[in-house]
């Protein structure tokens, strides 16, 4: 048991020091070419370390104790001095003025908090080879359905956008998403009943980010001003990296730290729950803060776009 807690905590190790080789590389690359940007750089890259502390060492640390508070609360100032710095910079890396378009707001908020639930792949496919005693090919093969419909529905996606404006199948998209990420959070079911449930999850998984995956784009980029497509488009992609990484590391933690003090059942289910409140969070964003104006303007210029293309 020590022993493999210690090749965990030397590959935790490796990867800390390859991330922050990366991140060297990434700032000198900026700072080279964008010279302004290097105090933004140097704000940004110190708060993400912080958080990544804050989640990933909090459990060992203690939620409470001194150390996780005030990585807490070093993480709020830098998040405020960071967003503060880049409001007043005329070359900033993240142009906040963005958010002020509340379609775009809303796309790329549901992207963030929709990418996040990709922790549950991490929980599920952990949960089946520790807990059901699947290899790695088994675990590998349930998660086949997830490839399948991705790829199937991003088309099906495109054409109902087209016909219905973009609300309805983000909306959608995220509902069919959210609910096969609980489908694998049910550890209650005996062997071959839960097998098929995690299998019918992952599908529906990706058949929920294949159709939102299309029309989200789609309302990022045309509601952004025209100078600034290629910040938007940046930004967009950013919150989707952002939303992975956070989901992650966020259920691993919960997955991990819930594992320490119970059963592996109540830690994989506690880790799909924190990925569920995702979906539900990325719903409410969609619905929310895009406007009804903008979702009706959207359908007549399909309508008569697709009008003017048949005649």
């Amino acid at each position: 048991m020590e022993t493999t807690s210690n090749k965990g905590t030397n590959k935790m190790i490796t990867g800390i020091v390859f991330g922050v080789i990366t991140f060297w590389l990434f700032a000198q690359s900026m700072v080279n070419v964008v010279p302004v940007v290097q105090k933004d750089l140097g704000i940004s890259l110190s708060t993400l370390n912080i958080v990544n502390l804050f989640i990933t060492r909090g459990a060992d640390w203690g939620w409470t104790s001194t150390i996780t508070l005030v990585c807490a609360v070093i993480t709020i100032i830098g998040i405020i001095v960071f967003v503060k710095v880049e409001r007043n910079n005329d070359i900033a890396l993240i142009d906040f003025s963005l958010f002020k378009n509340k379609p775009y707001a809303g796309a790329t908020y549901s992207n963030f908090l929709l990418n996040a639930v990709a922790g549950t792949l991490v929980v599920a496919n952990t949960y089946v080879q520790v807990g059901r005693g699947f290899t790695a090919f088994q675990s590998g093969m349930l998660s086949i359905g997830y490839l399948i419909a991705v790829l199937a529905m991003i088309r099906v996606g495109e054409k109902i956008l087209q016909k219905s404006g973009a609300k309805s199948p983000m909306i959608w998209g995220v509902i069919i998403t959210t609910v096969g990420c609980a489908l694998m959070g049910f550890t209650f079911l005996p062997g071959f009943s839960y097998t098929v449930a995690v299998f019918i999850g992952f599908a529906l998984f990706g058949l929920g980010l294949g159709i939102y995956a299309t029309p989200s784009t789609d309302t990022s980029v045309s509601n952004s001003p025209p100078d600034k497509v290629g910040a938007a488009a940046g930004v967009y992609k950013m919150a989707s990296s952002l939303g992975g990484a956070f989901g992650v590391a966020i259920s691993a933690t919960v997955y991990g730290a819930i594992a320490a003090v119970s059963s592996v059942e109540v830690a994989a289910t506690d880790g799909i729950i924190a990925n569920v409140i995702f979906g539900i969070l990325s719903i409410i964003s969609i619905i929310s803060i895009s406007t009804k104006r903008y979702w009706k303007n959207n359908k007549r210029k399909r309508n008569k776009n697709r009008f003017q293309e048949q005649y």
